[in-house]
């Protein structure tokens, strides 16, 4: 049986490949360039192996070491909370109806996980630890006795991590806020690497005892050619202990799960609620403002939405971060601009829209929504909360940043951005319907196929906002260069008649599209549903 779930990984993976020609075309990328990150290690491991061990320490190679490994856990851990839902063999449930004994099941799954391309491709990168020691024999054979035992382990831990989130807190809304609360690390990973290396610059010297203390956690498992290559022999037996110690409690764990997962099959949990009513909706006079308002209602209880939120909150932190404790001379232009680029973000973030109603846009076509009021329902319920927003931030940073008498010209430059964003968006979420995570789905759910519209349409999209933004951007630059609270005053009339000029024309526009490819329309929804 063991073979059989073996084989079976490699078979679901190529069947992914023969549905989707691009999907093959970002996995051989995707296997170059970590073909690529493996050669530069192994390149970095053999200049380190050949220097003499007075110049390169083996106390700092171990230490960098140990904590790339513990990173490397750190990506097997976050990996399947992001992507869990896009590979059905990481989930227990799909195999329940064969009835495999777990004793049997469960080494299949970890060695399937372990000879899979992710898999095979962490081991080979583990094996550097054999070469950073130079010629030693013992540190050699510890180093392929760790790669084995890290790759077994950090399987181990993506089962049991998937298990957890499909048995334990399967809630879809558990679900989604973790996803969300992940994105803020990957959001904000360019200013904590900075901060990682200017931090490892500083604390060079305390990176061994760092190094040491996470040798006898789960994430130190290359901790063992440390040990060898410095003749610790007591701490190299004990780590190797502990190390076995925790793959057995790891499977322990994931037998745990899949029993768990055994038990609740077929039964139903649900919670009994009480009829809410329908709230904003129920005030809705028309279809306008019934689109309004069920709008509204999707940016924040709809995840794909709420990210837009999450983005705002991160560059929001930055810029408080920026100006209570940077205070760079470099970055001194970012807080004065983040209104603008947040406008700029949220503008866009509609270009979506009907993408992300996916197949439940038919309810549109069924009731006869005519194009104007479809549009003035979608962006009316961005402009609600999002031009408020906008306001605040503007008066914030201006106070925050003592730059009170650049107020006109930043809230202009704001404003015209936000209102010219949003009358484009309502133009090419008419026009152009390309994949987009479906409801109910994970937040990073690729598609099968279609990542060449979905990056065309976006880059495309957001270079014509920044082009049509440009007569609210110049005025803004001349004043600010200038200095002059006149042209400032003149920044604000620009960017607030120009702003509503185009996004009039912007909502006209797309209600005749909306209107004059309304099948086609529909059509294009379900084929991009259908990657899915």
């Amino acid at each position: 049986m063991v073979p059989h779930l073996i084989r079976l990984r490699y078979v679901l993976m190529w069947n992914s490949f023969r549905r989707s020609v691009g999907t093959m075309i970002g996995a051989i990328f995707s296997a170059l360039g970590f073909l690529y990150f493996i050669v530069m290690a192994y390149i970095l491991a053999s200049v380190a192996a050949f220097a003499p061990p007075e110049e390169v320490t083996y106390t700092d190679r171990g230490a960098v070491f140990v904590l790339c490994g513990a990173v490397t856990v750190l990506v097997w851990i976050i990996g399947p909370i992001v992507f869990s839902t896009s590979n059905p063999f990481t989930n227990p449930q799909n195999f329940l109806v064969f009835g495999i004994p777990n004793k049997t099941f469960i080494p299949g799954v970890v060695l399937g996980g372990v000879v899979a391309p992710t898999g095979l491709g962490t081991l080979i990168l583990f094996l550097t630890g054999s070469v950073l020691w130079g010629w030693h024999p013992a540190a050699i054979v510890a180093g392929v006795l760790a790669a084995l035992i890290g790759t077994v382990l950090c399987v181990i831990i993506m089962q049991v991590i998937v298990g957890a989130l499909n048995n334990l807190i399967s809630r879809r809304a558990v679900r989604d806020a973790m996803q969300l609360i992940v994105l803020v690390p990957l959001m904000l990973a360019g200013f904590i690497l900075m901060g990682a290396i200017e931090t490892i610059q500083e604390f060079w010297e305390l990176l061994p005892q760092v190094a040491t203390w996470i040798a006898f956690t789960p994430a130190g498992f290359l901790s063992l050619p440390w040990f060898v290559a410095q003749a610790q022999w007591g701490m190299a037996a004990l780590h190797l202990v502990v190390m076995l110690a925790y793959i057995g409690l790891a499977a322990w764990a994931y037998n745990a799960i899949v029993n768990c997962a055994t038990e609740a099959a077929g039964t139903m949990r649900e919670r009994q609620r009480e009829p809410a009513g329908i709230g904003l909706l129920g005030r809705a006079n028309s279809p306008m403002q019934a689109i309004w308002a069920r709008s509204l209602l999707y940016w924040f209880k709809d995840p794909r939405y709420a990210a837009s939120l999450i983005l705002v909150a991160v560059f929001v932190l930055f810029g408080i971060f920026e100006i209570t404790i940077l205070k760079s001379q470099d970055f001194s232009l970012i807080p004065k601009i983040l209104p603008a680029l947040i406008a700029y973000l949220l503008a866009f973030s509609i270009s979506a829209d009907l993408s992300y109603d996916s197949t439940g846009f038919s309810l549109h076509i069924t009731t006869g929504v005519r194009g104007i009021d479809d549009r003035l329902g979608r962006v009316f319920g961005l402009l609600t909360w999002a031009l408020p927003l906008t306001l605040l931030l503007t008066i914030a940073m201006v106070f925050a940043t003592d730059a009170s008498h650049e107020f006109a010209a930043w809230l202009g430059l704001s404003i015209g951005v936000l209102l010219s964003g949003t009358g484009l968006s309502a133009v090419i979420s008419a026009r152009y319907i390309y994949p987009v995570p479906p409801p109910g789905t994970s937040l990073m759910a690729q598609p099968e196929g279609g990542m060449g519209r979905i990056m065309l349409v976006q880059t495309v999209g957001m270079l014509m906002q920044f082009f049509i933004a440009l007569p609210v951007v110049i005025p803004a630059v001349v004043a600010l260069i200038v200095g002059s609270p006149a042209w400032g005053i003149i920044t604000l009339m620009i960017g607030v008649l120009y702003g509503a000029g185009m996004l009039w024309a912007g909502v006209r526009i797309g209600a005749k599209w909306y209107e004059r490819a309304l099948p086609e329309t529909y059509q294009s929804i379900v084929k991009v549903a259908a990657l899915y």
